[in-house]
């Protein structure tokens, strides 16, 4: 049976086979951990489908491979290894050659390949102001998203990357490619003198991974930041009321977020650029929202666990499905299906206490809402016989966006169509 890298988000295109844990002769039980993977979003261990003997890996560990390439081959049970060879893609991955005449079919792709291309649902539109580098400085080879932007972003020289990838035999320019890209060092940091009672803590993987993805998209995504109060108390009146039935008639406990994930989606309904992907030169408005829901895996590293379709789902739909993705997270049962596909992402971290934060944004995604800590505050409220202070229930919700997908006064209004539904909603009739 053939193993090969399996295909971890709409838009991820390669994998970086970054270790095995068994070698070859080694028998490998179904559902065994076989290999962990990384690409510029995620990092996940792979596990065999079926049991065998690990009869050769084609891809060691440290290279790089496109989707559907074969990195390994399982035999039956006690069948002898076959001498090591080379990597090699599978038949069927595209080249980077030129495109074939109108008449010529094209050749169909490796099985769980998925080229990023809007669905016939979804609208593209060009961002004013942005040029692509021109296709013949490519040389014709493919590029990842991440890459696209690093060249846009750093000024690098694509037709200098393009030569160093043709020259090694690639087929595609990747984020790493334009990262070794002939140009101005960067500054080196400045070293850090030990000091009695220092400790030295190695990251892990996963918060190696999560300190990469971070920087990276801060310095190629242009940040905006916005916030605005909300008005809770209608939210914690109706929860207050409902949360002890809730819990034992759905099995999960019924927390602010699930509130606050549901105006999120009714407002994004209305405002499309912000439920958006951006790649390079246009903007793919999703019409699914597929909410990412950032989980820290105990201070460990982020992850961004994804609800499917949440538009469709109602307070204790979305309750429920929160919960199931937590418990993955922290049980370290998460697949690749749950953490690809996110369109718009919201963080929560009110439960630590904040008052005020400003997220960083989960490329390829537009904008990321965070929801903070619901608290009691004096509140000017307008009545029919004027004004007066009461006691309300309030916490901030503050929305950072890529300001190459939209302006100010768009995310403005996409925070105020929140805290109206917040404020507004009918909460009690939606828990029935």
């Amino acid at each position: 049976m053939n193993v090969i890298m399996p295909q971890l988000g709409e838009t991820v295109a390669e994998g970086k086979v970054a270790s095995w844990f068994k070698k070859v002769g080694d028998t490998v039980a179904a559902g065994e951990n076989l290999f962990l993977i990384e690409t510029d979003k995620v990092s996940m261990e792979v596990q065999a489908t079926e049991a065998g003997t690990l009869t050769e890996i084609r891809v060691p560990a440290g290279e790089t491979v496109p989707v559907g390439t074969v990195v390994a081959v399982l035999g039956k049970d006690g069948e002898k290894a076959a001498e090591p060879r080379p990597a090699r893609p599978a038949a069927n991955i595209p080249k980077a050659v030129p495109p074939p005449a109108a008449a010529t079919p094209p050749s169909a792709p490796a099985a769980g390949y998925r080229p990023f291309t809007p669905q016939p649902f979804e609208e593209v539109r060009t961002p004013v102001g942005i040029a692509p580098p021109p296709a013949a400085a490519l040389g014709g080879l493919k590029t990842t998203p991440l890459a696209r932007r690093l060249i846009q972003n750093t000024g690098a020289d694509p037709a200098a990357i393009a030569q160093q990838v043709k020259a090694r035999g690639g087929w595609r320019i990747a984020a790493a490619d334009v990262a070794a890209a002939p140009g101005a060092p960067a500054p080196a940091a400045a070293p850090i003198t030990l000091r009695d009672g220092d400790m030295v803590e190695p990251l892990n993987r996963i918060r190696a991974q999560t300190a990469a993805n971070l920087a990276e998209a801060w310095r190629t995504i242009p940040h905006a930041f916005q916030a605005v109060e909300l008005d809770v108390t209608g939210i914690a009146t109706a929860r207050d009321k409902a949360k002890a039935t809730f819990e034992q008639r759905h099995g999960v406990a019924l927390t602010y977020l699930p509130f606050i994930a549901r105006a999120l989606c009714i407002a994004l309904g209305q405002f499309p650029r912000a439920n958006a992907s951006f790649d390079r030169d246009r903007l793919i408005l999703h019409r699914e929202i597929n909410l990412g829901i950032a989980a820290d895996l105990d201070r460990d590293g982020l992850v961004v666990p994804v609800v499917p379709h949440a538009e469709d789902l109602n307070v204790a739909g979305l309750a429920k499905a929160i919960a199931r993705l937590a418990d993955k997270a922290r049980t370290g049962k998460l697949t690749p299906a749950d953490l690809a596909g996110a369109t718009y992402t919201l963080t929560n971290n009110g439960s630590f206490g904040t008052q005020f934060t400003m997220p960083v944004i989960n490329p390829p995604n537009v904008a990321i809402l965070s929801f903070d800590a619901v608290r009691k505050a004096p509140v000017v409220v307008e009545g029919p016989k004027g004004d007066s202070i009461a006691i309300r229930r309030v916490a901030m919700i503050g929305q950072s966006f890529d300001h190459r997908a939209f302006d100010g006064s768009y995310a403005a209004s996409l925070l105020r169509r929140i805290k109206e539904v917040v404020e507004t909603r009918d909460w009690a009739a939606e828990l029935g």
